[in-house]
């Protein structure tokens, strides 16, 4: 049995004290008053993967801080910068094995990929530009992590084959979403959507450290067993919607045509 202290755990008190506060505060609020419900947290819907308390009680909890900060004038652009520069930064904490401090860089700066939006509706100054730039960013934002363990897991074949699995069906993922949206098209919740991956990928850094597995031949085993998972589900989950929109696109008189 391995015990620690609260200056070898580190980080890890922060974000679990940050999570336990944000869940109690909401509990009380929907025991209180009801839930904050917001479409954009309805329109994401739960999963076995991640539940909808949990959604809703962070994107409450950044509500609260985007009218702040709308209220003081910070631009939704400085929030997205900020955002990408917490993101670039977890690629050398996590290539020189500072797992758990990545793991709160990411988590920063997922909040301010969130607040951004929120803070540009308030001001009432969203824009097609921005959300390009906010897209971009999220792609960067879900590479850079990865691209950290790339460069931690370089020597080892098996190690970064996995990493790089969920690097590209992350980024798939992503892309058939954006393509149907492009088309017009609604495709189904499926899993591995990017705010799970956030959220697994960070529980994968941040208990990384502290988990170990005899008889294990790599290190840091934890993390690469839910890496592994962020890479089979995020696969599978790009060859689904890439079926149910080719499927769509089919039903609608937008399939291959024959010619003859």
């Amino acid at each position: 049995m391995m015990a620690f202290s609260p200056i070898e755990l580190g980080p890890i008190w922060i974000l679990c004290a940050g999570l336990v506060l944000v869940l109690t505060a909401y509990g009380a609020r929907v025991l209180l008053v009801g839930r904050a419900t917001d479409p954009r947290v309805q329109r994401e819907r739960a999963t076995p993967l991640l539940g909808t308390f949990p959604m809703e009680a962070m994107h409450w909890a950044l509500r609260g801080l985007g009218d702040l900060f709308a209220r003081i004038g910070v631009s939704p652009d400085s929030i997205t910068w900020a955002s990408l520069v917490l993101t670039v930064s977890t690629v050398p904490l996590v290539a020189t094995d500072h797992f758990d401090w990545a793991a709160l860089t990411l988590a920063l700066g997922a909040a301010c990929d969130a607040l951004d939006g929120i803070v540009a509706r308030r001001q009432r100054v969203s824009s097609d530009s921005g959300e390009v730039f906010d897209a971009v960013v999220d792609r960067y934002a879900d590479a850079m992590p990865l691209a950290g363990l790339a460069l931690y897991y370089r020597s080892s074949l098996v190690a970064l084959s996995i990493v790089l699995l969920a690097m590209i069906g992350s980024a798939l993922v992503s892309y058939v979403r954006a393509k149907a949206e492009a088309m017009q098209l609604t495709l189904p919740g499926g899993l591995m959507r990017r705010h799970e991956r956030v959220v697994y990928l960070g529980i994968a850094l941040a208990i990384g450290p502290y988990m170990r597995l005899p008889l294990v031949p790599f290190t840091r085993p934890i993390t690469l067993a839910i890496v592994a998972l962020i890479a089979i589900v995020s696969n599978i989950a790009a060859a689904l919607l890439t079926r149910d929109a080719r499927r769509l696109l089919v039903r609608a008189g937008r399939g291959p045509r024959c010619e003859g």
